[in-house]
């Protein structure tokens, strides 16, 4: 409800694209464009607004056409949805790529589409119900006491079915446990569930990072433990795809 985003592919070269819509915005009553970046040769990107919305279009060489683009918006003034206190929501989807998830509430059959800042907002005010967690594997633990900041996994029932196909699933918290607890937790989580640790450094009691793989060779799982003023960072990655030499 907060944001906008629509992409496309294009025959058209980068640079033509690129000063195409440049020239349209310039064109268009009552829109400013902000801020510009040239990439020659590759397009680029602009930010524009106008009366209420602010607006990104970006323009880049194809994957699989000659250019790829995206415009993106967000209205100036956001007004929040009501989602009334009975609802029971679930997960329909998460996009990688547009970082969307899309929730319905099973009473009425309404459906929400949330972005990472809004996901974000939720996830550091909202306690996530174990419920919610029944998709990560058993290695992927939540620090015990520690505030979760984001919490991603693939869509429900996903599996990879060529190389090319990869997922992650996603934890941020922060704790005030010391790095090295922190640690000691997370290796015990992963040796117990039977990950293989390939990587393991350390600097100055201050950061760890810690790198394992499953037998099946499937997920491959790092930790970055860093402190700062306050607290302990911890984000905890899963990267889920066919078996990998």
């Amino acid at each position: 409800m907060d944001f906008g985003v629509a992409t496309y592919t294009s025959t058209t070269p980068p640079d033509p694209l690129f000063a195409y819509f440049e020239s349209r915005a310039r064109a268009a009553g009552g829109v400013t464009i902000t801020s510009i970046t040239r990439q020659p040769g590759r397009g680029g990107a602009f930010h524009a607004e106008d009366s209420g919305r602010n607006v990104v279009v970006s323009v880049s060489p194809g994957v699989r056409a000659v250019a790829d683009f995206s415009i993106n918006w967000r209205p100036k003034v956001i007004s929040p949805v009501v989602i009334p206190r009975s609802s029971r929501l679930f997960a329909v989807w998460y996009d990688d790529t547009k970082q969307v998830l899309r929730l319905r509430d099973s009473t009425t059959l309404k459906e929400y589409e949330l972005g990472m800042a809004t996901m974000l907002r939720y996830a550091r005010s909202v306690a996530l119900e174990p419920s919610a967690r029944s998709d990560f594997p058993p290695w992927l633990a939540f620090y015990p006491g520690a505030n979760v900041i984001a919490a991603f996994a693939p869509p429900p029932g996903w599996r990879p079915q060529t190389g090319a196909d990869m997922r992650s699933f996603n934890i941020e918290l922060t704790t005030t446990a010391a790095v090295a607890e922190v640690a000691a937790f997370y290796r015990q989580a992963f040796t117990s569930n039977g990950l293989t640790i390939l990587t393991e450094s350390q600097s100055q009691e201050r950061s760890q990072y810690l790198e394992a793989r499953s037998s099946d060779r499937m997920h491959r799982v790092t930790i970055n433990i860093q402190r700062r003023t306050r607290d302990t960072h911890v984000r905890l990655m899963d990267h889920y795809t066919l078996p990998r030499p």
